[in-house]
């Protein structure tokens, strides 16, 4: 069975069949713009067309197991069954502004193993296909578009790390803003690093003006190593290096994560060494409150430290916001996704 993914590839695979090629577009606009996951429901198709398709084509490569809403703000996480039987976690997360955004997965585990993240404590299995990565996009809009809702923006900020499945996450996204097919504007898709130099370079090439998310979490190489173990491969000095040569070949500006743990990352000689290394550099901080997980013993820093942290950032002239925690009661806040559910 072959997976709808590219326009081009399904124009050949009709036209190989005797079918005039101009019918992709049509199924692309029953996917992408009509919300249609079922073949059978391709009205404006001939009947020899859909049964084609019945045949030989697949639209998904997961499929919705349950999902679970946080009443607080509506985040709602879903649970999605690949066709290997392993398990990822997909969120919509609403925004007073009618904005709804789609937070995506691009790897069942996560190899970067970050300390304060749950998504990494089962290990790393594999990268996700692009028609697997495509799928989370799919099956939540379907989800959204039955209450006349629609996803407005995209974020890869699920489990994994994007940057180590470049390839796919790169035709991911090429089909996301194809105007063909889900036509999200390039500048409503973020991807999230913990930083891979390499990926950030060649994240920098790329043609199109997507944003980008630096999770960062310390201004020191010692606690840094500690937090996200990756940095014992790309310090912190070659990070920033990466991605000032990524601001100035892109003209974007950068947005650095920065989860606050008591005691740990959080003092004023912190937000001092965060603002040195930042200075100079067109960004914003995010500031998020550090969400308790199974395994990891830390603490989230009491709101009175959240804003001297902050105000010592913006004293410093480092632009910087407290974000609102979203969907922690469901287990679907910023380091808790990891696909097992109690």
């Amino acid at each position: 069975m072959r997976f709808i993914f590219s326009l081009e590839e399904l124009a050949g695979f009709f036209d190989k069949n005797g079918i005039d090629a101009y019918r992709a577009k049509q199924v692309f606009h029953c996917i992408y713009k009509k919300g249609l996951l079922d073949f059978n429901q391709f009205r404006q198709l001939p009947k020899a067309v859909i049964s084609l398709l019945n045949k030989n084509c697949r639209i998904l490569a997961g499929e919705i197991v349950t999902s679970r809403i946080c009443e607080a703000d509506k985040t709602e996480k879903f649970l999605i069954k690949l066709k290997d039987s392993y398990l990822i976690e997909s969120a919509l997360l609403s925004s007073d502004d009618a904005r709804l955004t789609a937070c995506i997965s691009t790897q069942v585990g996560c190899a970067v193993s970050c300390v304060f993240c749950a998504s990494g404590m089962a290990g790393f299995k594999r990268n996700l296909t692009k028609e697997e990565i495509i799928s989370q996009f799919l099956l939540m809009r379907h989800h959204a578009q039955k209450s006349d809702k629609d996803i407005t923006n995209v974020v890869f900020m699920g489990i994994g790390e994007p940057l180590l499945n470049f390839e796919n996450l790169i035709s991911a996204i090429d089909l996301l803003t194809s105007p063909y097919a889900a036509n999200i504007g390039s500048r409503r898709i973020t991807v999230s690093t913990s930083g891979i130099i390499p990926g950030i370079k060649k994240l920098a090439d790329y043609k199109k003006q997507i944003n980008l998310s630096v999770s960062l979490h310390s201004a020191f190489d010692d606690k840094r190593n500690t937090l996200v173990p990756v940095n014992k491969k790309y310090n912190i000095k070659a990070l920033m290096d990466a991605v000032k040569d990524y601001i100035s070949k892109t003209r974007r500006h950068v947005t650095f994560e920065y989860v606050l743990i008591s005691g740990l990352n959080d003092s004023s000689e912190d937000a001092d060494a965060l603002s040195g290394i930042l200075k100079g550099i067109s960004c914003k901080v995010n500031l998020i409150p550090y969400n308790r997980i199974e395994g990891a013993d830390f603490k989230t820093s009491a709101s009175r430290d959240v804003k001297k942290f902050a105000d010592r950032l913006l004293k410093n002239k480092i632009n910087a916001v407290r974000r609102r925690r979203k969907g922690f009661d469901i287990n679907s806040g910023c380091g808790q996704l990891k696909a097992v559910w109690k």
